[in-house]
């Protein structure tokens, strides 16, 4: 018989700007909820009226106010501290643990693409310095670790030295009622959209997209060009290939950032096509939320990417421009039944019920230990 368990999740990242392990936490809690009500759960950070309205009102579930935002104070200091207080059995934290520990503790590393020698050069020197002693020392130090995909889970084994049996893959995944629009979202480009949803950062490849639509001449075809996404840290030569191409640019390639995600849900179900030229993943949720909204799409076949099992007619080599042009034409131009993709059968596997439940017997079965 198991018994009722206290577990804290870290939830200070729903503090800021949206990002991936926001997309997992309130996918993975937001099923855990409805599929039980044994374990009481507490959800601690600074704005919790933003927390309750993520995740509702549940009777197992209480919000714990964070007093401050700096990351060190709250690691060394007031997590520690709400763990005693609240008798806690388990805290979830994504990628970096406290340095004392006093509960047992599940870890989720969603990728260490900065510790892989290819893909170092797209990532800070400091950046790589400091994580790879956090997220090596978190690893080692959780009860339950847990990552997003087989690639991922791969290269922790390799790198940190971990056996497979102990790293477990609870995967990223579409919402339930993602398909559904709120009518009041913004919308502007309804026809003739080629779309790629991601951060501006090196590692995410634009500049081969763009070159791509542009040498494929789609602007005079009456193609436009999206891309979502804050601008982290565009890459330079981005940059001076924009600005050297901006006359023809201005008016076929957008860029938007700062939209809500309703608003980019309409840009999902409207494109013509949604082109994922990532370099490096530890997933890859955009792909999902395409197919979702039965777009084509073709997808980088690198990294996390090649989980997906897509047809080879739908990926590409995103080293290889020639093989992104090849790829885009024959999408938009040859006929292309997404019925015959086999999305049905991947989505149905990128569920958050399914990754709930495998944190729920995890978490289980480890108490017992």
């Amino acid at each position: 018989m198991f018994r009722k368990l206290n577990i804290l999740v870290d939830m200070h990242v729903f503090d800021g700007k949206h990002q991936g392990t926001r997309t997992y936490l309130k996918g993975i809690y937001s099923s855990l909820f409805q599929i039980t009500e044994k374990h009481h759960f507490f959800l601690v950070a600074t704005n919790i009226d933003n927390l309750k309205y993520e995740f509702g009102e549940h009777d197992n579930v209480s919000y714990i106010k964070l007093k401050y935002h700096n990351k060190f104070y709250r690691l060394l200091i007031e997590l520690p501290f709400l763990i005693r207080k609240h008798n806690i059995d388990y805290a979830h934290f994504q990628y970096v643990v406290p340095l004392f520990k006093n509960c047992k503790y599940i870890v989720t590393i969603h990728d260490i693409l900065f510790e892989e020698k290819e893909f170092k050069v797209f990532f800070p020197i400091k950046y790589r310095l400091i994580n790879s002693l956090f997220f090596r020392y978190s690893a080692k130090k959780a009860d339950v670790l847990l990552t997003v995909s087989e690639y991922s889970k791969k290269k922790i084994s390799e790198i940190y030295n971990i056996s497979t049996d102990v790293i477990h893959i609870t995967p990223n995944a579409v919402d339930k009622s993602f398909k559904k629009l709120d009518l009041a979202a913004e919308y502007t480009e309804k026809t003739n959209v080629i779309l790629y949803v991601s951060r501006v950062e090196p590692r995410k490849n634009h500049l081969t997209l763009i070159r791509a639509f542009l040498e494929l001449k789609l602007h005079k075809q009456g193609y436009k060009l999206v891309l979502i996404g804050s601008h982290d840290f565009p890459s330079n030569k981005l940059l001076q290939y924009v600005k050297d191409n901006e006359e023809i640019l201005r008016e076929s390639v957008i860029w938007k950032s700062d939209m809500s995600f309703e608003s980019i849900k309409y840009y999902y179900a409207n494109c013509d096509l949604f082109v994922f030229p990532s370099y490096a993943e530890g997933f890859g949720i955009p792909v999902l939320e395409a197919m979702t909204f039965n777009r084509k799409v073709v997808v980088s076949n690198q990294t996390a990417m090649k989980d997906f099992n897509l047809d080879e007619e739908l990926t590409f080599n995103p080293y290889n421009l020639e093989d992104l042009k090849l790829k885009i034409k024959k999408a938009l131009f040859n006929d292309m039944n997404v019925h015959s993709m086999g999305y049905s059968k991947i989505l149905s596997k990128y569920t958050w019920d399914n990754s709930a439940a495998i944190l729920l017997n995890l978490i289980s079965s480890y108490d017992e230990i």
